[in-house]
């Protein structure tokens, strides 16, 4: 079997907790993906969304945002590849920055 490259994408996913929101799928841990909401509001349950550039949806003019916490959805959830969708260049570094503050597991403090 071959190990193939993971690629980043964007995915919908379908269940009880995920509404059929785009995320964008950056990783792969085991049976689950390491994803960054993406959402049309400035605000999500009471936390400031980050604002992007551009829309990543294509001939989406509509202001967009990324959530500034990363989640993980497990790999059996209903969902649906996102064909033509991506980053503006400007937008890339934002969301590298989502995924490297959330990357690493805080220190419990004693």
């Amino acid at each position: 079997m071959s190990n193939k490259r993971f690629q980043p994408h964007f995915r919908k996913f379908r269940n009880a907790k995920y509404t059929g929101h785009p995320q964008y799928v950056y990783d792969e841990d085991g049976r689950k993906y390491k994803v960054v909401g993406i959402t049309k509001s400035p605000i999500t349950d009471g936390v400031l969304n980050i604002r992007l550039d551009v829309n990543p949806e294509p001939n989406n003019k509509k202001p967009a945002y990324i959530r500034p916490k990363t989640d993980s959805v497990e790999k059996g959830v209903e969902n649906v590849r996102l064909k033509g969708w991506k980053f503006a260049g400007s937008d890339k570094p934002k969301v590298q920055a989502v995924i490297d503050s959330n990357g690493k597991k805080k220190p419990r403090k004693k």
